[in-house]
């Protein structure tokens, strides 16, 4: 199974590095064209999203979370009550949470125990201190604020996103696989997915405009939010030779959008120059306890995780399994993205966001990142209407047992 996991892994990341490749090289006129993209036929793809729908949107997307942990409360306490205390405990004091907060409070430490939180990039903990100040110090509140209302706009700007390239049902059923997704209920706590997916999100519908600066400067917050941030770098590069930019035609403020995600990259090494008086630091505190990750190849990482499920199978359900479906999954989606031609921009995002989350060893959280691959969900909603069903519901109770789990404190990361 490990050979078959690793050779299986393999052939599909290539493949969808070839797809990139042959996508970027065939816009620049190297190759014959391929995979033509697609609009959404009018008004879908011509008007903007409506305020009133994308309230709605907005609304949907905190009811629907908010939804899952009180059933995930309900099935696992048999009642409300102490609903409070245990979604205060999960998403604010387990995990990655209190390394947010303490970084909102007192900063980049040099204290050798706190040293290694330099991994953790600083745009998060720097809105949930700038908050949490306005708050009297109440800075768990802030982080869950800043979460929840992010996740909210993310969702709505999604739909938006979504309805430039499918149809109306399609584009529906693409933003409700996008709040159904089985970890998304980490948008509801002191973690950075609300943020991060707004800000890309936001920067992938920039460049869907033409809005270079806009999405620059998104893109640039997202780059010191998290390190898949980079991956916009690909996506604006290629949206930029879309437009029709070419060397020595002008067009520097559509160089802004690739500058950006780059410069926040940049801002993060100056933290960690300014902090250890190295640039790269955080690779080495990523490298020892108790993350013990680095670069490896794709199909040895694959075969690593099954080895730990096997090793350790009472954490193959919540932990090792899920990452090795939705690896899967994501290979078969992007695929299908690319082969549909619904969103080029969002399929080049997509596929450097996978490589960039799988690229890691001894990973944990792999569930919990692919929330950011959007391709997964553009994808779905480009399927027809009888699958595209079918997967919402496998969705929505798959969330569910997820948020149950959570709630139960299995090591869901």
């Amino acid at each position: 199974m490990r050979n078959v996991l690793y050779w299986a892994g393999s052939l599909g990341m290539v493949g969808l590095l070839g797809l990139m490749a042959y996508l970027c090289l065939s816009t620049l006129g190297v190759l014959p064209k391929a995979f033509p993209q697609r609009r959404a036929p009018a008004p879908a793809g011509t008007a903007p999203l409506g305020f009133g729908e994308a309230l709605a949107w907005a609304f949907a997307a905190l009811a629907v979370q908010w939804a899952a942990a009180l059933l995930a409360q309900g099935i696992v306490a048999g009642g409300l009550a102490g609903f409070w205390e245990g979604f205060w405990q999960r998403f604010t004091t387990a995990g990655d949470s209190p390394h947010y907060l303490y970084l909102a409070q007192y900063g980049y430490a040099a204290a050798e125990d706190k040293r290694n939180l330099i991994v953790f990039y600083p745009l998060y903990p720097l809105l949930i201190r700038l908050l949490g100040g306005l708050l009297g110090g109440r800075y768990a509140l802030a982080g869950l604020a800043i979460s929840q209302g992010c996740w909210a706009a993310a969702a709505a700007l999604f739909r938006a996103l979504a309805g430039r390239r499918l149809a109306p049902g399609g584009a529906r059923a693409a933003a409700a696989a996008f709040l159904f997704y089985p970890f998304s209920f980490f948008a509801l706590g002191v973690y950075t997915e609300g943020l991060f997916l707004l800000l890309s999100v936001g920067c992938l519908y920039a460049l869907e405009r033409r809005w270079w600066g806009l999405a620059g400067l998104a893109g640039l917050l997202a780059a010191l939010c998290r390190t898949q941030g980079l991956a916009l770098v690909f996506a604006a590069g290629y949206a930029v030779l879309a437009a029709g930019w070419r060397p020595r035609k002008g067009g520097g403020a559509a160089l802004w959008a690739v500058a950006g995600p780059a410069a926040g990259y940049g801002g993060y090494l100056a933290l960690n120059w300014a902090v250890h008086g190295d640039a790269f630091r955080y690779l080495y505190y990523q490298s020892i306890e108790p993350w013990y990750q680095h670069a490896a190849w794709f199909g040895d990482n694959l075969a690593q995780q099954y080895g730990m499920a096997v090793e350790y199978p009472g954490l193959a359900r919540y932990i090792y399994i899920p990452q090795l479906v939705v690896y899967f999954v994501a290979v078969a989606a992007l695929g299908y993205l690319y082969w549909r031609g619904v969103c080029h921009t969002a399929a080049v995002y997509s596929t450097a966001y996978f490589g960039m989350s799988y690229l890691s060893s001894w990973l944990i959280s792999g569930g919990r990142y692919m929330f950011g691959c959007i391709g997964i969900f553009l994808a779905l909603g480009a399927l027809p209407k009888a699958p595209r069903r079918l997967l919402l519901a496998a969705e929505a109770g798959l969330l569910l047992l997820y948020a149950v789990y959570y709630r139960q404190g299995q090591a869901i990361m």
